[in-house]
């Protein structure tokens, strides 16, 4: 059986469609995966999944730009520009898509993967481990505060370096950030529980995802990294309303864990005692929204 597979977006969306790649893998064990990359021509994406996933990304292919940029659909809000939409890719890949025995659409946002045949439910939460050998630990909190210049996701600089001068009293912090945005943690230059990395690749981020404890960083692709290697991960969102309470839009595609989201400049000392509480008792991990005292929750007898 021959099945055509296309991811779209950046490296979140292509982290968070490889859970349904493995869903289909799994149905179809004996199966020719084709895995399109829906990108600009962008190869990073993709790269980063072969790199990690070799036996299962053995077939793949980067498409090339998209037709339109201001493609229009019609949906339920009326006319919209949506240059992801599937159909503004080639007349070739449409006529391509229909040689397959199977094709799917992992496109995240277009809420397709619901009603495919595979078991979505179960992969929804699943991020699998690598098939690479990466060396994994639990020695510091991760953190990815700051995108880029102008991003609409990113936090406040006086918030991000209080935050973080909070959280390094007690932890050992590594920042990933690029080569070009180090200056904006220039005021932490000296705290000797901070250290900068400026990873080159996404697999040098994946690495040093592997061996944190904790994961703190804000609406981008790096966030779903210290999943497939089970640790706690929390972020800050635009579309989280309160702490915890998540847009159902952004909830079912993009930020799958709500007690885990922080509104935009949440109260530092909430979030410093959040994090810590994870390190004290794993239940705090399942139950982050307690404040105190976990082991009368949940009936914890081992005292």
């Amino acid at each position: 059986m021959n099945i055509g597979i296309r991811l779209e977006g950046g490296i979140g969306d292509h982290l968070l469609g490889n859970r349904f790649v493995h869903a289909i893998h799994e149905k179809y064990p004996n199966a020719n995966l084709n895995i399109f990359s829906d990108t600009e021509d962008n190869p990073r994406h993709i790269s980063l999944l072969k790199d990690l996933w070799p036996k299962l990304y053995n077939n793949t292919v980067v498409l090339k730009r998209r037709t339109d940029q201001n493609f229009k659909i019609q949906s339920i809000f009326g006319e919209e520009t949506y240059p992801a939409h599937i159909s503004n890719l080639s007349d070739d890949f449409e006529s391509l898509s229909k040689t397959f025995d199977k094709f799917y659409d992992l496109h995240i946002d277009s809420l397709k993967w619901l009603n495919y045949d595979f078991d979505w439910l179960r992969y929804y939460y699943f991020f699998p481990k690598p098939e690479i050998n990466i060396e994994s630990g639990n020695e510091y909190i991760m953190a990815h505060l700051y995108s880029r210049p102008n991003s609409p996701y990113n936090l406040e600089q006086w918030y991000v370096l209080k935050l973080l001068n909070k959280l390094s009293e007690s932890n050992k912090i590594v920042i990933v950030t690029q080569a070009d945005h180090v200056d904006f943690y220039s005021e932490l230059f000296n705290n000797k529980n901070i250290k900068i990395e400026c990873p080159e690749s996404p697999l040098e981020i994946f690495k040093i995802s592997a061996k944190c404890k904790l994961f703190i960083g804000i609406d981008s692709g790096v966030r779903y990294m210290p999943y497939h290697f089970s640790k706690p991960t929390y972020l800050f969102s635009k579309y989280c309303g309160s702490y915890g309470q998540v847009a159902h839009s952004h909830l079912i595609r993009w930020l799958i864990f709500p007690k885990n989201v922080f509104p935009m400049h949440f109260n530092i000392d909430s979030v410093s005692n959040i994090i810590n509480n994870n390190f004290k008792h794993n239940g705090y991990i399942l139950f982050p929204e307690i404040e105190s005292d976990i082991e009368k929750y949940i009936v914890d007898r081992n005292l």
